[in-house]
C-alpha cells in the first residue's frame, strides 16, 4: 500500500518545514509531493529540499490547479491532500487513510481545530447550507483542505471543473453527485490560520469570492443531488 501526500502551498516558508518533517517522522507516507503555487518567498526552495517531488508554478494558479497537479503526479494507491500550515499535527494524517480502509468511505475529510484566528466562518456556513439544501447531507467542515481518496477515483476528481479556493466545495458536490460516501473524521489537526489582520481579511475575502464564482460557473451541474 502506497500513500501519496500532496501539499499545495503559497508563501508558506514559515510552517512548511515542520509540516513535512512531522509527516516524515510519522512514517506513514510513501511519497511527498510539494506544489509551489507561485510563491514569492522560499517555499519552492524548501519543497525541493524536503519533498520527493516538487512542482513549481511561476505565477500563482490557485489551489484547485495546484492540488490537481499534485494528484496527477502522484503514484500512490491512496492520495492525501494536506495544508502546509498544519505543522506538527500533520503527523496524524494517517487517520484519513484508516477511514478510507475501515469505514468504506470514498472521500474522507479531516476536521481541523481552530485557534481563534480562523475568521468568522461565513463562507463555511454558506457552503454548509447550500450542500444540505441540495443533497440533504450535513457536513461540519466542508471547506477543510485535509482530504483523502483512492487512486481509482482520481480520474473522477480530475475531471471536475473548479478554480482557486472553490476546490473543496466543488469536490464535495462532485462526490455527492457520483454517489460517493463522504466521511468526516476527528483528527487532531491544528490549523495555524491567517489571523485577524489585513492578510487574514484578504485571504477570507478571496476565498469567499472564489467559492461564489465557482458556484456560479459550475454549480448548476449540481442543483439536483437528492
Amino acid at each position: 500500500m502506497k500513500i501519496s501526500v500532496i501539499i499545495p502551498a503559497y508563501n508558506e516558508e514559515k510552517h512548511l518545514p515542520s509540516t513535512i518533517n512531522a509527516i516524515r517522522e510519522a512514517g506513514w507516507a510513501s511519497e511527498l509531493i510539494g506544489v509551489n503555487d507561485g510563491s514569492r518567498d522560499r517555499t519552492g526552495r524548501m519543497m525541493e529540499y524536503y519533498c520527493d517531488t516538487t512542482i513549481s508554478f511561476i505565477k500563482n494558479q490557485g489551489k484547485s490547479t495546484a492540488a490537481k497537479a499534485g494528484w496527477l503526479a502522484s503514484k500512490g494507491d491512496y492520495i492525501v491532500t494536506l495544508d502546509a500550515d498544519l505543522r506538527e499535527s500533520a503527523a496524524y494524517g494517517e487517520a484519513l487513510i484508516q477511514a478510507l480502509q475501515h469505514h468504506y468511505a470514498d472521500l474522507v475529510i479531516g476536521k481541523v481545530q481552530g485557534n481563534g484566528r480562523n475568521g468568522f466562518g461565513f463562507v463555511k456556513r454558506r457552503v454548509q447550507r447550500m450542500i444540505e439544501q441540495q443533497s440533504g447531507i450535513s457536513l461540519e467542515m466542508p471547506l477543510s483542505g485535509q482530504r483523502a481518496f483512492r487512486r481509482e477515483h482520481l480520474p473522477i476528481f480530475q475531471e471536475m471543473k473548479t478554480e482557486g479556493f472553490g476546490l473543496e466545495t466543488i469536490m464535495n458536490l462532485h462526490a455527492i453527485q457520483q454517489g460517493f460516501r463522504i466521511e468526516e473524521v476527528n483528527v487532531p489537526f491544528v490549523h495555524k490560520g491567517k489571523g485577524w489582520g489585513w492578510q487574514g481579511i484578504y485571504h477570507r475575502g478571496k476565498q469567499w469570492l472564489e467559492v461564489e464564482r465557482c458556484l456560479k460557473k459550475y454549480g448548476r451541474s449540481y442543483t439536483s443531488l437528492r
